[in-house]
């Protein structure tokens, strides 16, 4: 991938029929703030509108370190201090992810270095996911924040990894590296760092030739199943209960402190 020196959150590249969306905060392992994920869903829907791509590949662009997106800032977290603006995160953060799981045409993830909660969820609602080696993924929030997902994304998550690997990587609250995903089949390859943009180029120009409505019509299928089984607001209670906890509270204070939390359970 060519440098580019602009400092837009977001970076857009068009390969041939390709769109490239590429989140440009490598100084912060690419950590979502509210500008980027604005950008995002602006760029999701001028790439609907247009019609011309043919798919879309989302990746992370380069720093120090590969990342793909380490997680959300915390700025919007320490903000939700009662059960109205904990729900309204979850909601919001719902926005992003189902507008590209609303998308007609294939979508790629490539995974490189972190890929820690907002990532991790804007990796399951795609279509393929290809890893480098130095790919962890997860959800470590029992030991960082204290917080919990909507149903939603536990049922995404569900559908990518199944429900034995989502609880022992929520419940252990470490990061997953690219060959446990790969032995859930969840990611379709590792390659080298190096290689990874020609991979997720290849595989993506690959399935432009395949039959457009017959891809869409099965991910529109397999959504509608798993939406199916989440009642819509059946997890206010959760996210109230975590979100306006005195726990998350002392995690943030701990996480800007560079100290452990010390958890009460309430």
């Amino acid at each position: 991938m060519t440098e580019n020196q602009d400092d837009a959150p977001l970076l857009r590249q068009r390969k041939g029929d390709i769109e490239w969306l590429i989140f440009n905060r490598p100084r912060v392992r690419n950590a979502l703030s509210g500008e980027m994920e604005q950008a995002l869903i602006e760029a999701i829907d001028a790439i609907a509108r247009d019609g011309s791509a043919k798919a879309v590949v989302f990746t992370g662009k380069r720093g120090d370190k590969p990342a793909f997106m380490a997680g959300a800032d915390m700025g919007a977290l320490a903000k939700a201090t009662n059960p109205a603006e904990a729900i309204a995160i979850e909601r919001e953060a719902e926005t992003l992810v189902a507008a590209i799981e609303a998308l007609r045409i294939p979508t790629i993830a490539a995974m490189a270095g972190a890929c820690v909660g907002q990532g991790a969820l804007l990796a399951s609602a795609c279509d393929v996911r290809l890893a480098a080696p130095s790919l962890r993924f997860g959800f470590p929030i029992a030991r960082t924040v204290g917080n919990c997902l909507s149903l939603m994304n536990y049922a995404r998550l569900i559908a990518m990894l199944g429900e034995a690997t989502t609880k022992e990587m929520v419940f252990s609250a470490r990061l997953l590296g690219a060959d446990e995903l790969l032995a859930t089949r969840s990611i379709r390859a590792v390659v080298g760092d190096d290689e990874l943009d020609d991979k997720a180029q290849e595989v993506a120009e690959a399935l432009t030739k395949l039959a457009p409505l017959t891809l869409w019509a099965t991910r529109q299928a397999l959504l509608r199943l798993r939406n199916h089984s989440v009642p819509p607001d059946a997890d206010d209670d959760l996210l109230s209960a975590c979100y306006a906890s005195r726990d998350m509270q002392e995690a943030i204070s701990a996480f800007l402190a560079k100290r452990e939390p010390q958890w009460l359970g309430r």
